[in-house]
């Protein structure tokens, strides 16, 4: 087997085990001990078979396994925080609304129906459903504003967590 061939799978296995654990604390150290390359490595190999770090990657992850939680339960967003190890739920909504353009909140509030909600749980881009879902008759007649962009601060870099 040719060396990037055992690259792949050693990056292809790692993948497939930050996946089993988002709801685990999960730093590059431990990750890197696991795939038996040094972090420097393993970040490298990464990077050029996913096109991205390392650590956007799990942050990316968990932030879009989050959007399951806010749609489907009542959870307080600081409990998400919490259950995601983020260090704070300002962390956890500057990292939701950077990656994915809104807030936990607002994204909480755009309740779907329950085809919707089924499609969403099984599709690997949430985000898009939920755009093409838009409002309920119920939420419709709710004024939700859409967060302020201040000096195009807040745009997200990346249209939705699951690209």
């Amino acid at each position: 087997m040719t060396q990037q061939k055992y690259n792949e799978g050693v990056i292809d296995s790692v993948t497939e085990w930050i996946m089993a654990n988002l709801d685990q604390r999960l730093t590059i150290d431990d990750i890197a001990l696991k795939s038996g390359y040094s972090k420097w490595y393993l970040q490298k190999l990464f990077a050029r078979y996913h096109n991205e770090t390392l650590a956007r990657y799990i942050r990316k992850k968990k932030l879009a396994h989050c959007i399951n939680d806010l749609k489907d339960s009542n959870v307080p967003i600081i409990s998400l925080a919490v259950k995601y190890h983020f260090e704070s739920q300002q962390s956890f909504t500057r990292s939701f609304k950077h990656v994915l353009g809104c807030t936990p909140l607002y994204c909480r509030k755009r309740q779907m129906d329950e085809e919707t909600k089924l499609a969403m749980r099984e599709s690997s881009d949430p985000c898009v459903l939920c755009r093409q879902a838009g409002f309920d008759a119920t939420e419709r007649n709710k004024a939700i504003i859409t967060p302020a962009v201040r000096n195009d601060k807040y745009i997200p870099r990346i249209g939705c967590a699951m690209r």
